[in-house]
């Protein structure tokens, strides 16, 4: 891929329990307050505040997402599953998935956020026989945080990722990634 691309990037939250028990209960505000922002991207800040859009993206170019939740009720809830999708055009950076819970798991799609595990895998041929190995980051489609702790009225969790628009036009070694550009 050459040039530029656009960043953005959707989030969905769901409150799993058991169901209310009253209308008034029914009536509640959602349990959670979805704050999404990208932190930064490699892209030159200068060029986004001058024009009010998104950051552009150059081949290398990493992008920080942040991912901040609130209770806003005034009960505990608990069950939490939220899950954002890696923008098209751009891979998931291996390990960089984090979050402040202390009992949240993370899991990842590579198809389409059907179906999620915390190493997908993939069918292949190896010496002409079926065999499976984990995907690639450049397969992950989605990525999903499980929040098994009670999250208290007012409280936050916070989860983040990086992604990079990947550059095509030289082969991809550890020593050619990079943040930034150089243009």
């Amino acid at each position: 891929m050459t040039g530029w691309q656009r960043i953005g990037f959707v989030v969905i939250a769901v409150a799993i329990g058991t169901a209310p028990a009253s209308a008034q209960e029914r009536d509640r505000p959602n349990a959670l307050s979805i704050t999404a922002t990208v932190v930064s991207a490699a892209a030159d800040a200068g060029d986004q505040a001058k024009s009010n859009e998104p950051a552009a993206l150059y081949p290398g170019d990493e992008v920080h997402y942040r991912l901040v939740f609130t209770n806003v009720v005034d009960v505990p809830v608990r069950n939490i599953r939220f899950t954002d999708r890696i923008p098209a055009g751009l891979v998931y950076v291996p390990g960089s998935s984090r979050s402040d819970g202390d009992d949240v798991t993370t899991e990842y799609s590579i198809d389409g956020g059907r179906t999620y595990t915390a190493t997908p895998m993939v069918d292949t041929i190896i010496d002409g026989q079926p065999a499976r190995r984990p995907a690639a980051p450049s397969e992950y489609t989605h990525i999903r945080w499980i929040v098994d702790d009670l999250i208290q009225p007012q409280a936050q969790v916070t989860a983040e990722f990086r992604a990079t628009l990947p550059d095509t036009s030289q082969p991809r070694t550890p020593s050619s990634s990079r943040t930034g550009r150089d243009r």
